[in-house]
């Protein structure tokens, strides 16, 4: 992975992780994101709702009613910083898609049983992630503040693996949530068999923790025994998000790694775009996720 001047702007992000080779980035082509909401296929705009994103506990305030009015008690509602825009964080040019949209979560994340997440291991490192940080549902363009019932907090892991390597690579985590998201599908995982080279994709996450995006336009480029690399238009962000067969509508893997994500243009950065041909954008498949039926 190329190592840019904007190596500094990925340790200022808050979504970066200590080992910033893990973060998938760049826009191959078109840009093919779509706000979650507005997505022209009615299934994975359903499918997106059982995908999470993991956020720093300390980045949420509990809001409460006023003192002077002696209703000082919780409104149910939690608030967060709306100043950290794409724009202020990441200094993208304003006229980068999505710059004045406010930056969130850290990592993606996606429902699998009722109160079980998968996401990328480097996002979940240990017992510190759990505990210091909760999975939002419903973080979508228009958000201002988060409802108590779409917050939950990591009750422990269950399984996890990061390691590196073209045979040995592994990057997941399984996670039991606190409870159980109500009205929240867990979604259709490939249990057997291996995805083909040239099948059409779909991504469902936080791309540099904005409001949840589903991307399309990709398809398999490269297989190897327990990955495979797309031409999707992901960021640090994604990580952990689902990948989905875009016919079936079922998982194939977990967004885990990719290229750069901005670059300097002038006095502010915009998006890196290659050609759909110089695919680096590294799923693993989700059939290597032990324990997962």
């Amino acid at each position: 992975m190329k190592r840019p001047i904007l190596l500094i702007c990925s340790v200022i992000l808050s979504i970066s992780t200590a080992n910033s080779v893990n973060a998938p980035k760049i826009i191959y082509g078109n840009d093919d994101r779509y706000e979650s909401t507005e997505y022209p296929d009615a299934v994975f705009r359903d499918l997106a709702k059982s995908t999470a994103g993991m956020v720093r506990n300390s980045s949420l305030t509990e809001e409460r009613g006023s003192i002077l009015s002696d209703d000082s008690k919780s409104t149910g509602m939690f608030t967060f910083n709306s100043f950290r825009t794409l724009e202020r964080t990441m200094n993208v040019c304003n006229t980068e898609r999505f710059a004045k949209q406010v930056m969130l979560p850290r990592c993606s994340g996606f429902l699998v049983a009722p109160d079980i997440l998968v996401t990328a291991g480097h996002c979940v490192t240990n017992e510190y992630d759990c505990q210091n940080y909760s999975w939002i549902f419903d973080y979508v363009k228009g958000t201002e503040k988060i409802n108590k019932k779409n917050i939950f907090k990591c009750k422990k892991i269950i399984s996890r693996k990061q390691t590196m390597g073209v045979f040995a690579t592994k990057d997941y985590a399984v996670i039991k949530l606190d409870r159980v998201p109500e009205n929240r599908t867990p979604l259709e995982i490939r249990i057997k068999g291996s995805i083909k080279k040239g099948t059409e994709l779909v991504v469902i996450g936080h791309p540099s923790g904005l409001p949840l995006k589903i991307a399309d336009g990709a398809r398999v480029t490269t297989k190897r025994w327990n990955f495979f690399y797309s031409n999707l238009d992901t960021y640090a962000g994604n990580s952990g998000s689902a990948v989905f067969n875009r016919k079936t509508g079922v998982v194939e893997g977990i967004l885990i790694q990719g290229a750069t994500d901005y670059v300097a243009n002038g006095s502010c950065n915009v998006s890196k775009r290659t050609s759909n041909s110089n695919a680096k954008e590294k799923i693993f498949k989700i059939t290597k996720v032990k324990g997962l039926k």
